[in-house]
């Protein structure tokens, strides 16, 4: 089956819409020749292999709900990526000085 990526779809992304699963991103991704964490371009033809698992609950709701995952971020033009900042993200030596 082969499906058209959506704005900001990654491989998880179409593979949770289409199979009702994330598991199945893997096989995805590789008969795409993609890394599960690209970012697809609009209307990018995704091929779904017919033997891939479907969770068909999944499936249902996000089908009655007209659920359409897009959890990737694409930068646009002069944005600047914020700076993540806390404990959880210091690097000893680096940002966060041991004496």
């Amino acid at each position: 089956m082969k499906v058209l990526s959506l704005n900001n779809q990654s491989i998880l992304d179409v593979a949770l819409q289409h199979t009702g699963s994330v598991e199945n991103c893997f096989a995805i991704a590789v008969v795409n020749g993609h890394s599960v964490s690209d970012v697809l371009s609009v209307g990018l033809p995704v091929e779904i292999p017919e033997d891939v698992f479907k969770n068909t609950d999944v499936l249902n709701y996000y089908n009655a709900k007209k659920i359409e995952p897009a959890t990737g971020w694409a930068k646009e033009q002069n944005e600047e990526i914020p700076m993540l900042k806390g404990i959880g993200y210091m690097q000893i030596g680096n940002s966060f000085k041991v004496t």
